[in-house]
């Protein structure tokens, strides 16, 4: 196997995995959902299910389904993923398997994706730290937090101190990741 360390390129959730680009829902749609009270599974008898898709830093995407849960509800473009892929050959050529993927810097703590648990997921966090893929991670997300200050900066720039007028779907705190949001990531150390 092998590690696979992306980002999330997008997220959203589908009624079928065939789904088109037209028929995804924004996640933000399903503040509040819980899967107790799924309204698509009471009446078709199948559940929401997430859509995420994912890109290494070489551009390599990948495109995972698995059952809406409220424990997505904040996972956001931009987070670092880590999952682990199977192949039989040494080459990837073609991927025979792939595990459940960590969401590492989701605000509260890692957010597990996936339908089944593969992973034993303190053991696969220990070795994150183990290996240094947690020390690049940590990196990413310190490098992210330059970029995104940098954009706020410009972003004040823009607009004229009398006109607070800004875009209110954006709110640059949302970009910020705070030291409580990456100490997960620093215990792997």
């Amino acid at each position: 196997g092998a590690y696979y360390v992306s980002r999330v390129e997008d997220v959203c959730v589908v009624d079928d995995v065939l789904a088109v680009e037209g028929e995804e829902y924004d996640l933000e749609e399903f503040e509040g959902y819980s899967m107790e009270k799924d309204e698509l599974e009471s009446v078709v008898g199948s559940p929401w299910k997430l859509r995420l898709r994912l890109a290494d830093e070489e551009g390599r995407g990948m495109q995972i389904h698995c059952r809406m849960s409220e424990d997505y509800l904040d996972i956001r473009k931009g987070m670092n993923v880590v999952g682990i892929l199977l192949s039989t050959s040494r080459e990837f050529v073609k991927l025979a398997a792939m595990t459940d993927f960590c969401v590492l810097d989701a605000v509260g703590g890692p957010v597990w994706v996936g339908d089944y648990p593969y992973l034993d997921k303190d053991k696969f966090l220990r070795t994150l730290g183990e290996n240094g893929i947690a020390d690049s991670l940590v990196d990413i997300i310190y490098d992210d937090n330059d970029y995104y200050e940098e954009e706020e900066e410009e972003e004040e720039e823009f607009y004229d101190d009398d006109d607070d007028s800004r875009d209110d779907d954006y709110d640059s705190d949302d970009n910020n990741l705070e030291e409580e949001d990456t100490g997960m990531l620093q215990k792997l150390k």
